[in-house]
């Protein structure tokens, strides 16, 4: 039995904003400080002069945090740089999260320093290519002592696709900063910051802007529902390769004064202070959806696509509503715009309703997904790894 710190190396792509990267700075500061010794390291920042806002945050925490770039397999430097890191600070576990970062760390790690290695996948393999499958397959094969699925949905997937055994898996769900993101927070910041009146309604969505997150949906249903009610206003934040398309659709519906989008934001507490409903509509399986558990956590109803993860976490008539499809499918293959309208407009007109559902949100937040909860779920493991 070790009785010492248990040494912690959290390995992942990079520390820009993102759920995965957000997931690994929540661990970091709510992990036991006096049972665990925790450090992180980036295998895949390119650019080392560019800023990475989570890892300025954790290494605000005093956590050491190494930024390594690693470019080919032939990068011998860069691993040589990785090891030396596990060396230098005596690492027992490391816990790999996102893709490719989760392959070679623990590759590196379990053939060359005989570490225990625990996966978090984050979500499915959305590329389904040769490379990728084979790495998916040697993470949760060969590589892995532990494999954490943020859902019941990835641990589905992993055993049918990947050849994961079911034994070796632990369906542990994000977690939710329960003080951070916190009703009592009422978003005036935010409203100040773009002049949006006490009474205007606003809807938002949170996420990377491709098309698997579905938000041209989002901006259908708004402008169905702003012809009906005039003070809505709609916030989209996040960033990624798909903006231009999304701002050609607000455009062809003609509602680009009435959407916001912020671009990536730190303070996403301060958003979901802000917002009065999120609505949230993937085509298909998100990993989790932290985005929802923050919502709920800020005492705010959810409407939401039918789609798995997401009827794990949204009590449908209870902490939001799940529309569409009529039962849960991993895949939204048609949409029915006005069966997300229909709830929106409920929401809208019914402040009662709102409120109930944001308050058994927050319940729910703070009996499943909060910090408290999971990091309990996520130490007992560590410690049955080093005592094995």
């Amino acid at each position: 039995m070790i009785h010492r710190k248990i040494n912690i190396l959290y390995v992942i792509d990079t520390l820009f904003i993102g759920g995965a990267e957000q997931h690994v700075a929540t661990l970091c500061k709510h992990i036991d400080k006096d049972k665990f010794h925790v450090v992180v390291c980036t295998l895949f920042s390119r650019n080392l002069s560019q800023v990475e806002p989570f890892a300025v945050q954790i290494g605000k925490m005093g956590i050491r945090v190494e930024r390594l770039g690693l470019t080919t397999w032939r990068d011998f430097e860069t691993f040589r740089k990785y090891m030396k890191l596990i060396d230098e600070e005596k690492i027992d576990i490391v816990h790999a999260h996102t893709v490719p970062a989760d392959f070679w760390g623990c590759l590196i790690a379990k053939l060359f320093r005989h570490c225990k290695t625990v996966v978090t996948l984050h979500g499915p393999d959305l590329e389904k290519t040769r490379i990728s499958k084979l790495q998916y397959t040697l993470v949760n094969t060969i590589l892995s002592n532990r494999i954490i699925m943020a859902s019941g949905l990835l641990k589905r997937m992993a055993v049918r696709e990947n050849f994961a055994r079911a034994e070796k898996v632990m369906v542990i769900p994000n977690q939710v900063d329960i003080d951070f993101f916190n009703p009592s927070k009422k978003g005036n910041k935010f409203r100040a910051e773009y002049n949006i009146p006490d009474d205007t309604i606003i809807i938002g969505s949170v996420g990377r802007f491709e098309r698997s997150k579905g938000f041209e949906i989002c901006f259908q249903v708004f402008a169905k529902a702003r012809i009906q009610h005039s003070k809505l206003k709609f916030i989209l934040c996040g960033y990624g390769k798909e903006e231009d398309f999304y701002k050609a659709v607000i455009k062809d519906l003609g509602i680009e004064k009435d959407v916001i989008f912020t671009g990536p934001r730190m303070d996403i507490d301060e958003v979901m202070a802000a917002i009065d409903i999120l609505l949230f509509t993937p085509y298909y399986g998100e990993g989790f959806g932290l985005v929802l558990i923050e919502a709920m956590a800020s005492g705010k109803p959810v409407v939401a696509s039918n789609v798995y993860p997401t009827p794990e976490i949204v009590i449908d008539g209870w902490t939001g509503f799940l529309p569409f499809p009529e039962k849960p499918v991993e895949t939204m293959e048609k949409v029915d715009v006005d069966s997300f309208v229909k709830k929106i407009l409920y929401l809208i007109r019914n402040n009662d309703a709102r409120k109930t559902m944001g308050s058994e949100g927050r319940r729910v937040a703070e009996e499943k997904y909060s910090t408290k909860v999971i990091m309990k779920q996520i130490e007992v493991l560590y410690k049955s790894l080093v005592a094995v």
